[in-house]
């Protein structure tokens, strides 16, 4: 997955190093689009997948680079062998960060960007399977992460942009004794960190006047 994201990183950024052909690219700045969407997360903490909301922002601030902020929060509430009969699971995270975009197409209609973000994430977790002649409460703990990621917004119309958005974000909580349970040594922790894969689709309210600028256009509409 390291690898898929990476190159998908290389890709876009080196699609703009290699170009030799004029393209049509909006001169427009200072373009703010607000949305929200749907969240499929994997956790990488339990064997279950969250489901939840997104609120995002962008605002570009030159032709391809611009800065982002996110909100999500997604949730499991699959009861969990010897953690009683409500354990609700969940992740929740605020973020923001850089991103590079490209646009494509005869009305730039087709936008792939690259990003990296910084935030801090929360989850509430059950014990993982505990002995069943033990108690352990619940618990909940949060962390700073970075998340490399891309994705991909649509223009469907001068106000509406569609979005497909992954991020592999890397929490660093590593040596966290409190995480997890073994059954067998008693303990906790997360030897190999906690990595959530997460999905996010939604659509975005572009603000402004709603016109295209191309180079050498400098009538062109949408």
């Amino acid at each position: 997955m390291k690898r898929l994201i990476f190159t998908f990183l290389a890709l876009i950024v080196g699609s703009h190093l290699a170009s030799g052909q004029a393209k049509l690219t909006a001169t427009r700045t200072g373009d703010l689009q607000v949305g929200g969407g749907f969240v499929y997360d994997f956790p990488d903490y339990s064997e279950h997948k969250f489901y939840g909301y997104a609120i995002y922002a962008d605002l570009d601030v030159g032709e391809h680079f611009g800065i982002e902020g996110e909100f999500r929060k997604a949730h499991d509430t699959t009861p969990i062998i010897g953690g009683g009969a409500n354990t609700p699971q969940s992740q929740r995270n605020i973020e923001g960060g850089l991103r590079y975009h490209r646009t494509y197409g005869s009305r730039e209609a087709i936008k792939p960007y690259a990003k990296m973000m910084y935030g801090y994430g929360t989850m509430q977790y059950p014990p993982y399977a505990p002995p069943a002649n033990q108690n352990i409460s619940n618990g909940s703990a949060g962390y700073q992460f970075i998340a490399p990621g891309g994705g991909l917004d649509y223009v469907i119309t001068p106000h509406i942009v569609l979005r497909g958005d992954l991020e592999y974000q890397m929490w660093f909580a590593r040596t966290d004794p409190g995480l997890g349970y073994d059954t067998y040594n008693g303990k906790g922790g997360l030897p190999n960190g906690l990595t959530p894969i997460v999905y996010t689709f939604g659509a975005a309210w572009r603000f402004g006047s709603g016109q295209y600028i191309p180079h050498g256009n400098r009538n062109g509409m949408y």
